[in-house]
């Protein structure tokens, strides 16, 4: 069943209400002996247990939101985007030099890097409180108890894989801690995932299908468990999963226009209306209609104590209008473009058009360019209005309308007829984006200037990866058929001619129908380090003709394989406008654990990750179940 808006309304306010008060120390070591909930008055009611739940899934939506989103920063460890703003030496571009135990790596100037660590374990703190109290509430229903204690295990395995590969071994807490405690130590990450596997059928077993929007629901958890399922190797548990939730769990992909269409602006960028465009409309993300629909974000203007805001078109879009700054020069060399929305008004407004883009996260040619092999793939289309490149944008600048210059309203242009770049800063100015995803509504933006990307529901799980998924899956199998028919069925949805046969099928062919899909939606640096750790796992050769080792991850992977074929930045050492060069390495397919964290864990040992100071100091992880179980003790 699906919720009204004020009835999601109070379902978030109220886990906003529990979670404000209990804020917790980045510190995921520190000694915290308080529950950051009251058992005796959380753990009465269904109304309670589903604030709790709520709470877990707020923590959980800041991976997408904000201004210098999380999501940027496992984007620019990927074949897809590097951060593009080159004004300045603090972002992660010299990955090289930036990327220590010790730096600064949980801010917006730098990278979120410090973020997945610490809000990783505060959402396992979360879910292990909620597993820990369940079982002491006197008269509490089995099917309740069994119904929270899935979504908690949904919410804890979430992070886990996103700490398991992004930090590969890590400490595993099933419980919650109440004492303080400084032994902590790592464990293997096939330990982990044999847990997570675990708790994802229990989970799947016991959570209702239905739900209200935003909740965690069965299919949540068996796209979930599916992931867990290709961790472990077990694909045909996966297949047999993704069969079930594609075929029999009332889901379905879009493929005709539905919902509320919206035309934003269209005397400067006209829309035809398309399934693609509706499918991103946040009006259409959370309604009955849209079947595609497995888990999403909540978050509307209308909730103002609880919306957060995406800033999609500041983040993602390129940096065209700062003001004071001649970015881009008409072809007799005047400033081309306005630097404030006051002084378009009325006119032609581009920033309420496209966004105030910043460049913080930036595509690659492979992304943006070499990806698109099909001129009728709405996704890519510029027809439609789906696609935007800089070329279809046009002159604003005022001073060019007063003066009667002819280019006002022409076009922009690279490039003048003698040769002569026209752009000040081609990586932060000059690029194409997807129009259809990016454009957020922005009504708060009338007033300041500032059109960022309002608040918006936000696809985490929908069906469209599940058939990808599945397609993996097949493709592990040796199933290269079915492979690329479930690649195909994407591709048929975007109106694409050109679809793959098994000869043509590989590993590749699925994770660029993942970088046209699901673009800011998937956390690519994860999806990328599970495909890897899977290569290894199997020895199955990749389309470059190699196999890797699980014990040389962090040496040599599928991951630099890709990230030093795909992405031109860290390939060519390109060098920025502040002189800054894009460098990566092999072992950045692991990220650092913070050394705070390694330091106050004075009576044991996490790990670090080869590559980083300190992982000389390692000694051999938990490598089962029983021992690590134990440990937390």
């Amino acid at each position: 069943m699906k919720i009204t808006l004020n009835k999601a309304a109070r379902i978030i306010l109220l886990g906003l209400a529990i979670q404000l008060p209990l804020s917790c120390s980045k510190n995921f070591l520190k000694p915290d002996p308080q529950s950051f909930y009251e058992p005796s008055i959380t753990f009465t009611s269904k109304e309670g247990l589903q604030a709790a739940i709520t709470s877990c899934t707020r923590n959980l939506t800041y991976v997408w939101t904000g201004e210098g989103a999380p999501l940027l920063t496992d984007l620019l460890f990927s074949d897809v985007a590097v951060d593009g703003t080159t004004d300045k030496s603090g972002p992660a571009q010299d990955l090289n030099a930036m990327i220590t135990p010790t730096s600064n790596n949980n801010d917006i100037n730098t990278n979120k890097i410090g973020w997945f660590w610490f809000e990783g374990y505060k959402g396992i703190k979360y879910a292990n409180t909620i597993v820990s109290n369940l079982d002491r509430v006197p008269g509490l229903d089995t099917t309740l108890r069994n119904e929270m204690m899935g979504m908690a295990y949904f919410h804890r395995t979430f992070r886990y894989m996103w700490l398991i590969f992004d930090f590969g071994d890590v400490p595993l807490l099933t419980k919650e801690i109440t004492t303080p405690k400084f032994d902590f130590r790592s464990t293997k990450r096939e330990v982990i995932i044999q847990k997570l596997v675990a708790d994802m059928e229990f989970a799947v077993q016991h959570v209702p299908a239905n739900g209200d929007y935003g909740m965690v629901t069965k299919g949540a958890c068996q796209q979930l468990l599916i992931k867990c399922y290709l961790a472990a190797g077990e694909f045909d548990k996966a297949i047999a999963v993704a069969n079930t939730l594609i075929s029999s769990s009332g889901y379905s992909l879009m493929t005709e226009p539905f919902g509320t269409f919206v035309n934003p602006m269209p005397a400067v960028h006209n829309i035809t209306r398309n399934v693609i465009w509706d499918l991103h409309r946040a009006q259409n993300k959370s309604i009955a209609t849209n079947r595609e629909t497995i888990f999403n974000i909540i978050s509307r203007e209308d909730f103002v104590n609880s919306r957060q805001s995406m800033v999609t078109m500041r983040n993602a879009l390129p940096f065209y209008s700062g003001s004071g700054n001649q970015l881009i020069s008409t072809p007799s060399g005047k400033p081309g473009l306005s630097a404030s929305y006051s002084q378009t008004k009325d006119k032609i407004d581009l920033r309420k058009t496209y966004g105030r883009g910043i460049a913080k996260t930036r595509p690659t040619w492979y992304s943006s360019n070499m990806i698109w092999i099909d001129t009728t793939d709405l996704r890519h289309s510029v027809s439609t209005g789906n696609w935007m490149r800089m070329e279809d944008m046009v002159y604003n600048n005022p001073s060019l309308l007063s003066s009667g210059d002819a280019n006002y309203g022409k076009n922009l242009q690279k490039y003048n007829d003698a040769g002569k770049l026209l752009v000040t800063d081609t990586i932060r100015t000059w690029y194409d984006w997807p129009h259809y995803k990016l454009w957020v509504e922005s009504p708060r933006s009338e007033t300041v200037d500032n059109y960022d990307g309002g608040a918006s529901d936000w696809y985490i799980y929908r069906l469209a990866e599940t058939y990808l998924l599945r397609a993996e899956a097949y493709f592990w199998k040796g199933n290269l058929g079915a492979a690329a028919e479930d690649v195909n069925a994407i591709r048929r949805r975007a109106h694409c001619t050109k679809m793959f046969d098994a000869g043509e099928m590989n590993m590749g062919v699925i994770l660029d129908e993942r970088a046209r899909e699901l673009y800011y939606e998937e956390m690519r640096h994860v999806e990328l380090s599970r495909i890897s750790y899977i290569f290894a796992l199997t020895h199955i050769p990749d389309e470059f003709g190699k196999t890797y080792q699980t014990a040389d991850l962090s040496k040599s992977s599928y991951w630099y394989e890709r990230v030093m074929r795909y992405n031109n930045f860290y390939a060519n050492n390109v060098k920025t406008v502040y002189g800054t060069r894009f460098t990566v390495s092999p072992y950045h397919i692991l990220w650092p654990v913070p050394q705070t964290d390694i330091d106050a864990n004075r009576n044991g040992r996490v790990n670090q990750n080869f590559g980083y100071s300190g992982n000389e100091q390692n000694v051999p992880p938990i490598d089962n179940l029983e021992d690590a179980i134990r440990a937390q003790e």
